[in-house]
């Protein structure tokens, strides 16, 4: 018997995570998205299409 695998999701910055609940998140476009930290997620509130495309650099510090 094998045990069933437990589900992943990605961040907007394409990491994974397996816990989203510990994440910041946000609405985009009608779905969940998930940020590593909460300095994604403030770069994200400020410009989200740009965010989203790559078009901002990503944050270096955690807060």
């Amino acid at each position: 018997m094998t045990e069933a695998a437990t589900p992943e999701y990605k961040t907007a910055c394409d990491g994974v995570i397996k816990d989203p609940a510990k994440y910041p998140s946000a609405e985009y476009r009608g779905e969940r998205v998930y940020f590593c930290t909460k300095a994604c997620l403030r770069a994200f509130e400020q410009a989200p299409d740009d965010f989203m495309a790559g078009k901002i650099e990503h944050p270096l510090d955690n807060e």
